[in-house]
């Protein structure tokens, strides 16, 4: 290094050392800190790679419950369907669930659904229309004497979906008060109304029904009926 006529460096080439010196531990700190990088101790890697792993597979098997989810649910509905077509009794107590004790499931309470979806083989169209408004929309109604539930409900209980079908009732007009009710040929227990012409029957299964009117002096008018879908209650005029 030039020296001045006093012995010592000049100042310009003090100020260029330091600036190499100062080069040099930049560089080297650099090449430490890539070494350090090289060296992020394994429990570290470990607990990094379990992470991503635990999300990946969380991911995964959220999409995999997803999609089982929704086809066993589009398996339900297929079986819901053919168990009707082929009339199948034991499937259908095996999969329909009812709140009221009064509707059993059996034989004879479901023959007018099988009734009137042989009369209507659109209704299975109607079905999926409505199980479609279910999972898109999660169509829910207020149970109430007004209101217009699906014709069957679908629901999860324990671990696998059931039907809810709806339950309709009558509010049937006669010009006689003290005139019978049959209904697909039983006899029914009618209760009152504030109008003493209106009668009301019910629960009823979806389905085809005659509801037949038997007055004193032995005459008899018949109207056939139709529960699937629409009000839960439904006017019947026996009068016209």
């Amino acid at each position: 290094m030039p020296l001045r006529g006093n012995g010592k460096p000049r100042r310009s080439e003090r100020r260029r050392g330091v600036g190499a010196q100062r080069k040099e531990a930049a560089s080297a700190r650099f090449v430490s800190g890539k070494e350090e990088k090289k060296a992020i101790p394994s429990h570290r890697l470990a607990a990094c790679r379990h992470r991503r792993s635990v999300g990946a597979s969380t991911l995964l098997w959220s999409g995999y419950g997803a999609l089982k989810t929704a086809a066993s649910r589009e398996m339900a509905i297929m079986r819901l369907k053919d168990a009707i077509e082929d009339r199948d009794v034991a499937a259908l107590q095996a999969m329909l669930r009812v709140t009221e004790e009064t509707v059993p499931i059996n034989e004879k309470t479901l023959a007018p659904l099988f009734a009137y979806v042989e009369r209507h083989p659109e209704a299975y169209e109607q079905l999926d229309r409505e199980f479609a408004r279910q999972r898109k929309s999660g169509h829910v109604y207020i149970k109430g004497l007004t209101s217009h539930p699906p014709v069957f409900t679908i629901h999860v209980f324990e671990d696998r979906y059931v039907f809810e079908p709806a339950l309709y009732f009558l509010h049937v007009r006669v010009d006689d008060p003290e005139a019978l009710l049959v209904v697909n040929g039983v006899k029914t227990e009618e209760e009152a109304t504030k109008d003493p012409f209106v009668k009301k029957i019910g629960p009823y299964l979806p389905g085809a029904y005659a509801v037949t009117v038997v007055h004193s002096n032995g005459k008899k008018k018949t109207v056939r009926v139709e529960l699937f879908g629409g009000a839960r209650v439904h006017e019947v005029d026996i009068t016209k």
